[in-house]
């Protein structure tokens, strides 16, 4: 364990902390789980995630990236290397007004990112209870929603592309691609290359089994995306895959994201029941209104 953190410390310009304090301070998230960390790493930069990931696969080590730890599920511990993006790769890098576009770091909180927007009249639709500490990059691992899915979906409805590094180390850009640029991709080397390769394949193979088996709900965000790949028509996208994967796939170092139009004016409806049977049984007609949340 010293000659890792040893060289963790000769190539990282972050943080690199392997100390009992640190560890059992990441060790927990918002859910009931606690499991200790084998050390933490605190990136000022991709150089550093990229470093990181290539010391970790050189000593066989397990690697996970976290949030705001705001997950109920036990998403942001585990028994790895913790990368936590949160307090240097916070960065908003660019926002484009006239194509609704903000590219960001995945320690961008989402209140800091909406607040940011405000002046331009849009926003990052998807709202997570937890949305002033909720990190963008926590939000493309678990593939958050909000309270405003029913119109605006989950993040992976928003993800346009992604910088990444993959398990080898090496860096990519995931991003739509027309079937040209698809086929290209295909016939490559490398990592990437494979990557593509063998989801497409196991896309192609279970195609009927992913239609019939995977649930038709608006909020499903367990598992990895196959959907979202089969259903991709001409534009293959593999963001599509990583958002949801909660970290077992690559580390993202940034991201594109789509906005949308911030809406002007709010109103609420006050509906009473009762009790609780009459209520959900009213689900159905309420949905037929368009409401914004329910």
């Amino acid at each position: 364990m010293s000659n890792l953190v040893n060289d963790l410390q000769g190539r990282i310009q972050g943080e690199v902390r392997f100390d009992q304090m640190s560890r059992a301070l990441y060790s927990t998230d918002a859910s009931i789980y606690q499991i200790e960390p084998i050390g933490v790493v605190i990136p000022k930069s991709a150089d550093d995630i990229q470093a990181v990931v290539e010391l970790a696969r050189a000593y066989k080590t397990p690697v996970l990236v976290r949030g705001g730890g705001t997950s109920l599920a036990g998403q942001s511990v585990g028994e790895a290397i913790l990368l936590d993006c949160s307090k240097h790769l916070n960065n908003i890098l660019e926002v484009n007004v006239e194509e609704r576009w903000a590219r960001v770091q995945p320690g961008v909180v989402l209140d800091q990112l909406n607040q940011h927007l405000a002046p331009t009249g849009l926003w990052f639709a998807p709202d997570v209870a937890t949305s002033n500490r909720a990190t963008i990059g926590g939000m493309m691992g678990n593939n958050s929603a909000g309270a405003h899915s029913i119109i605006y979906g989950k993040t992976i409805d928003h993800v346009i592309a992604q910088s990444v590094i993959l398990s080898d180390g090496a860096r990519a850009t995931f991003e739509p691609l027309n079937q040209a640029a698809f086929e290209a991709k295909l016939r490559g080397d490398g990592l990437e290359a494979h990557i593509y390769r063998e989801v497409d394949r196991i896309v192609t193979a279970n195609r009927d089994e992913i239609e019939r088996r995977y649930p038709k709900i608006m909020r499903r965000v367990g598992g990895y995306n196959l959907d979202a790949w089969a259903n991709s028509g001409d534009t293959r996208n593999m963001a599509r895959m990583a958002v949801g994967s909660e970290g077992t796939l690559v580390a993202v170092t940034e991201a594109k994201l789509n906005l949308v139009p911030r809406p002007t004016l709010n109103a609420v409806d006050v509906v009473h029941f009762d009790d609780i049977f009459s209520a959900l049984d009213s689900l159905v007609d309420i949905l037929a209104t368009a409401p914004a949340s329910v």
